[in-house]
């Protein structure tokens, strides 16, 4: 969800986690297309301290939980209304969620397999093995 900061919404803590990460993820796909994020350091994300990652995971796993509850069949939140573009907005969590699951502990990985379920739900193509241009589009 891009956050326009001249229209300022009410959302749940859940949503706006979404918002914020899918924002993030699409921007480094940005950056790492205009070769600007090719001198990160080769331990990220594995060098953060444990607390940094404790309050990723909860941000990404409270994001994928209010996912689950909007796409989702069996969940009352099946009948809110969505955005168009909440596909690509999944793609672009999920290249935010791929440092993390591919060089993390099963947490992540977990937590990335249960993205890509909801995914397929809602009829998203996993982005995994794409490159940053294939993602931006």
């Amino acid at each position: 969800m891009m956050i326009n900061n001249r229209f300022k919404m009410e959302t749940t803590p859940q949503e706006e986690a979404f918002g914020r990460l899918s924002e993030e993820g699409m921007l480094n796909a940005m950056f790492e297309c205009q070769g600007i994020l090719t001198d990160v350091d080769q331990d990220w994300p594995r060098n953060l301290p444990k607390e940094d990652l404790d309050t990723i995971y909860e941000d990404y796993l409270s994001a994928v939980c209010w996912l689950d509850h909007i796409i989702n069949q069996n969940s009352a939140g099946n009948s809110l209304p969505r955005s168009k573009y909440l596909g690509e907005w999944m793609q672009h969590f999920e290249w935010g969620l791929l440092p993390y699951a591919t060089s993390l502990d099963f947490k992540f990985k977990f937590l990335h397999a249960r993205l890509v379920k909801v995914m397929g739900v809602h009829g998203t193509p996993s982005i995994k093995g794409c490159t940053a241009k294939e993602v931006i589009r």
